[in-house]
């Protein structure tokens, strides 16, 4: 976006905001769906950022939540859940692994695919930040939301997933 427009864009938000504010109304009012959910998903990192279980590669604590619920998941698996490169999960998963939280071992029925387990150090680790998650979605709400409202927000992630599909990604 050049300069012009994102002078546009910011006074638009600016006097959008004043607007509000004379309504008694606050930023979260005029923020578009998307916005929203990223708002939530940074707060939440800077929440795990001051927790006192906090781990330095805060990251990586999704990849071993998922290890620790789902046995027997390959780094594709991984791959393909969270919608990242496999590089991408290959680079977390070193680090948990070079921490002590997980272990590789070769899949029998595929010795080219190896299957990712947590240690006792990770399966502590992923309760502790398993029980962080669940006080936060407590905190913010997320226990309140209806199974309809949950449903229509998966749709959501489903149908954005289909158009980028479409597009051939």
């Amino acid at each position: 976006m050049n300069s012009f427009l994102e002078n546009i864009y910011m006074s638009l938000l600016c006097n959008m905001y004043m607007m509000n504010l004379k309504n008694e109304k606050d930023i979260f009012d005029m923020m578009p769906f998307f916005a929203l959910a990223h708002h939530i998903y940074k707060n939440k990192l800077d929440y795990s950022m001051k927790n006192p279980n906090n781990i330095p590669f805060i990251h990586e604590s999704k990849y071993l939540i998922h290890i620790y619920k789902e046995k027997n998941l390959s780094q594709d698996d991984l791959a393909n859940i969270f919608g990242q490169s496999k590089g991408t999960i290959a680079k977390h998963l070193r680090t948990l692994e070079d921490e002590g939280y997980i272990v590789r071992r070769v899949d029998d029925s595929n010795r080219r695919k190896y299957l990712l387990k947590t240690t006792k150090k990770g399966d502590e680790l992923a309760l502790l930040k398993i029980n962080e998650l669940e006080e936060w979605n407590r905190k913010v709400g997320v226990l309140d939301l209806d199974d309809d409202s949950m449903e229509k927000f998966r749709k959501i992630a489903r149908k954005s997933e289909e158009i980028l599909k479409d597009l051939g990604e």
